[in-house]
């Protein structure tokens, strides 16, 4: 007889996702289900792994997965169950929410999904390397999210940036074009590294060059023709009035972010602070009235998040207080 751990080894995704579906079914047999709680337990000790979903939401993930599991471990013995108790307190915690696996369910129709299109998230507090099926490398900081197909089909090689921040690494192909859509930009490279900043609670949206060429077009003026940016350009697009202003900027300021800096040239305070939210995982509250107009220069490699508060509200003339444990009050 095959001893399991080859068979383990070798578990490819379709197969997993016919586990999950016998799992869902009710229909698995015990060393089925035990081989796929054991997958989940490599998932949770690996915190570097993709959020991968469908449309399928991910809290209706979650709570499926808790009740078959904990369903199936009331089952067992009691050495087994208190062993499910902490993985399931795993897969409820914040870290756990860049393994969640969203493809192995299927849609109200109970057909199988196709789950081409993979969306990954990286939580606060972290950043997130994400290597494409073309070479090209994507870095998303904290609180982003992207999409992107698991292999490019066509004629152009298109991702999302659906939420936040992320660097590009882009492989040069000349027969396919690479295409950003973040918000309501159009970016399209050949091959080249540049930085895309797109957060919801941010009024800009900001695309800086590092090195090659990149086009940047508003998508609701299909008309008119892209604006190109050469390394050390920064495009500023206000998103209400959609027009782009163009800026200079110094190469240490361009994704500091994936190596732990943090540099701010000439920057809004308030974006600096929802900056130091996503790194530090806080909730800042902003009472002090004036401060959305102040602008502010600044350097900052891995301080902790007091100190850096500190040197702000002497910069700015402003106090803090810590609420709790993940709020800040600025007076």
């Amino acid at each position: 007889m095959c001893s399991k751990g080859p068979i383990r080894f070798a578990m490819t995704q379709e197969y997993i996702r016919l586990l999950a579906r016998k799992f869902f079914e009710g229909t698995a047999s015990e060393e089925e289900k035990q081989l796929l709680h054991e997958w989940y337990d490599r998932l949770i000790e690996d915190e570097t792994s993709e959020t991968v979903f469908t449309e399928s939401s991910a809290a209706e993930i979650r709570d499926r997965m808790h009740t078959n599991l904990k369903s199936w471990q009331e089952q067992q013995n009691p050495a087994k169950r208190f062993g499910w108790v902490r993985r399931l307190t795993a897969w409820s915690s914040a870290a756990a929410a860049v393994i969640i696996i969203g493809f192995l369910l299927w849609t109200n129709e109970r057909r199988p999904v196709e789950s081409d299109i993979r969306l990954v998230q990286a939580p606060l507090g972290k950043t997130i390397r994400v290597n494409l099926p073309d070479g090209s490398h994507i870095w998303l900081n904290a609180g982003s999210a992207l999409t992107y197909p698991i292999a490019f089909k066509g004629k152009t090689r298109e991702v999302v940036l659906r939420e936040g921040q992320a660097f590009f690494d882009i492989s040069r192909d000349t027969t396919r074009p690479f295409i950003v859509h973040a918000k309501t930009l159009d970016i399209t490279v050949l091959g080249t590294s540049f930085d895309v900043k797109a957060y919801e609670n941010d009024p800009d949206i900001k695309v800086t060059v590092k090195t090659g060429k990149v086009g940047v077009q508003v998508r609701d003026k299909p008309g008119q023709p892209a604006l190109m940016l050469l390394p050390a350009e920064q495009a500023v697009v206000v998103e209400k009035a959609q027009k782009i202003h163009v800026n200079e900027i110094s190469k240490p300021a361009i994704a500091p972010w994936k190596d732990n800096r943090m540099v701010f040239e000439d920057e809004l305070l308030v974006e600096v602070l929802h900056a130091l939210e996503r790194k530090y995982n806080q909730h800042i509250i902003i009472e002090k009235e004036g401060l959305s107009s102040e602008k502010i220069s600044l350097t900052l490699d891995n301080q902790p998040m007091p100190d850096v508060l500190k040197v702000l509200g002497f910069s700015k003339n402003f106090n803090y207080s810590q609420l709790n444990d993940s709020t800040v009050v600025i007076k």
